[in-house]
């Protein structure tokens, strides 16, 4: 087929999206270099297939006698309706709608668009059979011995397009492609602001090795009531002497943040005290004896040292994950902003050069994802004044503050996943 008046008309039509443009020039590709009759537009909901039914309809109204099937319609009504759009005739009833079609004499090529065909199952076997070129739009294949073309869901350059109005942000603009999921119907709907809800405090757990003393702590005070309790002993009863038993600490539950790792738990190192002979008490009353405490004996220990993955070399990384591998694991960050690709990230660093910002990557459910910081900050303090002198456009986009021991938990994570992969 010649195509080439089709593509100077299409590029006359600027209402197109550039992914739409994209798919009716491959389509004017197939036929000027292929003979065929039927094309299959297959995308999912949303995804703009009456927009390009209606493009073809128009694009090739010069050249084809076009005909448009969108409303459900029985045999009957579909052979009505197509020998009006074609010929300006009723239908014959009892005559099949190939023959009415034939018998006409028609100088110009037919053209039949039908929108939505999983509306027509039932006809679509009558209408393979008529002789014209059929151009069929569904969700998914239908047709027999035909070519089957596939809609791509919205870009970021229709985003761009679309939402050009609204002034939006590359953050704000690629959260709205994603919640849109392919939908162009969902991508001009403003986003609905969900409420952030509270993290729940969870009281930490206590470490195994305070409840063990705990427990140690109360089997000596049982048996100081038990060697020491006045009634318990008559004036010719030898005094008993017990084996003194190794002084335990028991430290006071401390406040912790929820964040607890193993690593960080301190070695206590117990040191027994030189045998000592206790002296007995003379009685006293039952209130007494709640006053008998143990002595609290510890000596620090220093925490074991982090000794990082010799695996992961800081030459495997594509952005800045060596650098924040290096920094303070107890300081933290700021992180501006959480990209599905390369390009998204090209587009932030052009909007704001003057962002000193580090990236690295990170998988997140199963995807790739870039992670835009500001770092280190010593504290949360520290982070937060420097969130407020962000352009006002950046800040509302939610930025936060990030431990570092996290971030470079996720960058490991994501290397080690990588080295895994067998090549």
């Amino acid at each position: 087929m010649e195509t080439t008046e089709l593509q100077a008309r299409l590029a006359l039509f600027d209402h197109l999206l550039p992914s739409q443009r994209e798919w009716t020039e491959r389509l004017l590709f197939q036929l000027a270099f292929n003979n065929i009759d039927h094309i299959e537009a297959v995308g999912a909901v949303g995804s703009g297939k009456s927009t390009l039914a209606l493009t073809l309809a128009e694009l090739f109204s010069e050249q084809y006698n076009v005909a448009l099937l969108n409303t459900p319609a029985d045999e009957a009504q579909v052979a009505s309706q197509l020998m009006q759009q074609w010929f300006g005739l009723p239908a014959q009833a009892g005559v099949a709608l190939s023959e009415q079609v034939a018998a006409q004499d028609g100088v110009t090529p037919l053209l039949l668009i039908v929108d939505n065909t999983e509306q027509f199952s039932s006809v679509l076997p009558q209408l393979q059979n008529l002789p014209c070129l059929l151009f069929s739009f569904s969700t998914k294949p239908l047709l027999d011995n035909s070519l089957t073309l596939t809609i791509s869901p919205p870009t970021s350059a229709d985003a761009e397009y679309l939402l050009q109005a609204e002034q939006l942000n590359p953050l704000e603009m690629s959260n709205r492609l994603t919640e849109a999921n392919g939908n162009l119907h969902l991508l001009l709907r403003p986003a609905a602001v969900k409420p952030v809800a509270e993290p729940e405090y969870t009281k930490p757990a206590m470490p195994p090795f305070k409840a063990v003393y705990m427990v140690i702590a109360a089997v000596m005070v049982a048996m100081l009531l038990y060697f020491f309790w006045p009634e318990s002993k008559t004036a010719d009863t030898p005094v008993r002497i017990p084996v003194q038993v190794p002084a335990v600490t028991i430290e006071p539950e401390v406040n912790a943040e929820p964040e607890i790792s193993a690593e960080n738990d301190p070695v206590i190192d117990v040191t027994p005290e030189p045998e000592l002979i206790p002296v007995i008490p003379p009685p006293v009353e039952s209130s007494a004896v709640e006053d008998i405490t143990t002595e609290v004996v510890t000596e620090p220990v220093e925490p074991e040292p982090v000794v990082k993955d010799s695996a992961i070399a800081a030459g495997a990384f594509k952005y800045d994950e060596a650098q924040l591998l290096e920094m303070d694991r107890q300081q933290v960050a700021l992180q501006l902003a959480v990209l599905s690709s390369n390009a998204s990230l090209q587009r932030f660093n052009k909007t704001y050069p003057q962002l000193d910002s580090l990236v690295y990557q990170r998988n997140w459910q199963g995807k790739t994802q870039w992670v835009i910081l500001l770092a280190p900050f010593s504290n949360a303090a520290a982070a937060n004044q420097q969130l407020a002198q962000l352009p006002e456009a950046l800040r509302a986009g939610g930025p936060f503050v990030k431990r570092l021991q996290a971030i470079q938990t996720e960058i490991n994570a994501l290397q080690r996943n990588q080295q895994s992969v067998p090549e």
